[in-house]
């Protein structure tokens, strides 16, 4: 009898799977069981019903759709595969969400499945990170404080660049602790590497944790200065190689070879850097086209700015749950300094970077122009995370310390209250829900201030404070997933109290109270009659033009043909120009025009929109399908 022999020994496998199961000899026998249960429910609630949300945010969606038929639309992150307009950001997140489509067909779970798994990876990165430093424990609870804030999960579960971004930037920050362990330079070019692809994937925002890995580099590396100096150098030449590559090669292809720049007026993605997606959106000081104004119902004051913007009601459900908690720790960090660092240069450099990287993107989040998105705040949460790990840690191990229960116990109470405000400013929870919660948490810490009398209670009451200060994120997560979100502007939780709130704004474009508004938040819902049309349509480039590009992506979407997003997103980009568009109807390249009454009314009188809207109507005839005015532009 023939015996085969395996390809690779069955003691080889089972030592392979217990050292899966068991994690490390010298870690806690607990710690990887807990590590996977983590993982478990990480990917569960990222991944649970994931098609709930349909397409998503409909403007990424159709350029993912356009990358897929086109290879230049791919390159480009174009909105239509006809190459007219790309999308307002550069195309990695879009690469990957169209390699995922490419694999297993276009439809939302497909395109999602990446933004799961990414999410899920940043998880165990945090908790990589902070286990080069602390504990298991604390370890472990950094993972669970970033995986149940309620932006990172929303934005886990859609198709914004937004998770890509953070888990890039926390791949950079993972290589700079090991070149300062290292002390190799190929760890730090490999950190500018990443924080390059983190810019190619959101410009500007991708930055926020540079200052932080910087500073601790310089300080806590041990070779000589002139040896920091080169490596500093050679990572930052890294950064700038790979995050202005792809913008570089676009802004050299003449503009009349490659399509317009979405978001910029001059046609070039270095301007979108600096304008649109940079000091424009950071100081306020770019003009905002009318179309995006927010109504005065919902605009009780000039700006929201200040210290204490992310706990109002348009912010809090995202990512403030802990926010203050972290914060208060920072400016306790001089007194916990020297337990928390143990002299160790890796430690102190990761505490240098979370408290840099957290102060950096709370102040410019809390001081930025209003052209603020809720979503922005899922930047906060990496270092955030880090941060009450590091902290958690620190009062663990000093638990017999007077000092260390009472900073415990005050940045406890900071999480506890926020929740309490957070959760009693809400639509939607029972009334008993936020005093349950403080009462809870003051429960445990009373019993923890002072030193309990047995192992026991303290563990039950540590239990007890973990369970109350993660309560609201936890549940608002949860309650995320079992809703559907489309759109520019997903928001986490329920409404709020506060009838200014940007939930009821929302909740007012959503129900079409405010047409030209819905138009550009979700996009008008296509009629049947238009879509059919559109997709019968055949020898033009285009099937069709309209505005704005969440309009244009559904027509597109439910069509299968490209549609032309007239003037980008908001219908204010000078692309195309009337000349331009009378030139492509001449040519015979787009078939129909359709007519978006409503969000004309509210476009300049010479933007290019507004021109071309007027050029139409005084030379085409319109027709009615369904409830939609279409005019046929090719006969």
């Amino acid at each position: 009898m023939i015996k085969f022999k395996p390809a690779v020994p069955i003691s080889m496998i089972q030592a392979a799977a217990r050292h899966f199961l068991r994690g490390r000899t010298a870690d806690p026998i607990w710690e990887r069981p807990a590590l996977l249960l983590i993982v478990a429910a990480n990917t569960l609630l990222y991944c649970w019903n994931l098609g709930i949300n349909g397409w998503a945010n409909y403007f990424y969606s159709a350029a993912v759709q356009s990358g897929l038929l086109d290879t230049s639309s791919f390159f480009f992150g174009s909105s239509d595969w006809g190459n007219s307009i790309t999308v307002d950001k550069p195309p990695l997140s879009l690469w990957i969400m169209g390699l995922s489509v490419r694999l297993f067909g276009f439809n939302p779970v497909a395109m999602l499945l990446p933004q799961a798994f990414i999410g899920i990876g940043s998880t165990l990165l945090i908790y990589a990170i902070l286990k080069r430093c602390v504990a298991g424990a604390a370890a472990l609870f950094g993972a669970v404080v970033f995986f149940t804030t309620p932006i990172v999960t929303l934005m886990s579960r859609y198709n914004n660049p937004d998770p890509l971004m953070l888990l890039l930037m926390l791949g950079a920050l993972w290589f700079v602790l090991q070149s300062i362990e290292s002390r190799r330079t190929l760890p730090f070019v490999a950190a500018g590497v990443l924080l390059g692809l983190a810019f190619m994937t959101k410009q500007l925002q991708g930055m926020l944790s540079l200052p932080g890995l910087g500073l601790a580099y310089l300080i806590y590396n041990p070779q000589p200065w002139i040896q920091r100096i080169r490596v500093v150098a050679a990572g930052t030449a890294a950064l700038v190689f790979t995050g202005g590559l792809w913008m570089t090669i676009v802004d050299l292809i003449p503009a009349g070879s490659r399509p317009y720049i979405g978001g910029s007026p001059n046609n070039s993605v270095l301007e979108l850097t600096l304008g649109y997606n940079g000091l424009d959106r950071i100081a306020g000081s770019g003009v905002v086209p009318d179309a995006m104004q927010v109504p005065d119902t919902y605009r009780t004051v000039e700006s929201d700015a200040g210290l204490f913007r992310l706990l109002n009601a348009n912010y809090n459900q995202e990512a403030s749950w802990l926010l203050f908690a972290a914060l208060s720790s920072v400016l306790l960090v001089p007194l916990m300094w020297k337990r928390i660092t143990r002299g160790h240069a890796v430690s102190k450099a990761l505490l240098v970077i979370s408290t840099v990287w957290l102060l950096t993107a709370y102040f410019l989040l809390s001081f930025m122009g209003n052209q603020i998105h809720t979503y922005y705040t899922a930047a906060v949460v990496p270092p955030l995370a880090l941060t009450l790990g590091l902290v958690f840690d620190y009062v663990v191990k000093n638990r017999h310390s007077a000092l260390a229960r009472l900073l415990g116990t005050f940045i406890a109470s900071i999480g506890l209250l926020s929740s309490w405000l957070i959760l009693q400013g809400t639509l939607g929870w029972p009334a008993w829900m936020p005093i349950a919660v403080l009462g809870t948490g003051l429960t445990a810490i009373a019993a923890l201030i002072v030193r309990p009398p047995t192992q026991v209670i303290q563990a039950f009451a540590a239990g007890l404070l973990a369970t109350a200060v993660l309560f609201g994120p936890v549940v608002t997560s949860i309650h995320n997933v079992t809703l559907s979100f489309t759109g520019s502007n997903p928001l986490s939780g329920f409404p709020s109290k506060n009838p200014a709130g940007i939930s009821h704004l929302l909740e007012s474009l959503k129900n079409n109270e405010l047409p030209w508004g819905h138009d550009i938040a979700f996009g008008r819902q296509p009629d049947s009659a238009v879509v059919s049309t559109l997709s019968m349509s055949r020898g033009c480039t285009w099937a069709a033009a309209s505005y704005a590009s969440q309009t244009a992506a559904r027509l597109q979407l439910e069509s299968g043909r490209p549609v032309m997003p007239l003037g980008g997103f908001a219908g204010s980009d000078p692309s195309p120009t009337l000349e331009e568009f009378r030139a492509d109807v001449a040519a015979g390249k787009i078939c129909y025009f359709v007519q978006q009454e409503s969000f004309v009314e509210v476009q300049e009188n010479e933007s290019q929109s507004t021109l071309i809207s007027k050029w139409i109507e005084g030379n085409y005839q319109p027709e009615r399908l369904d409830g939609t005015t279409v005019y046929r532009l090719r006969n």
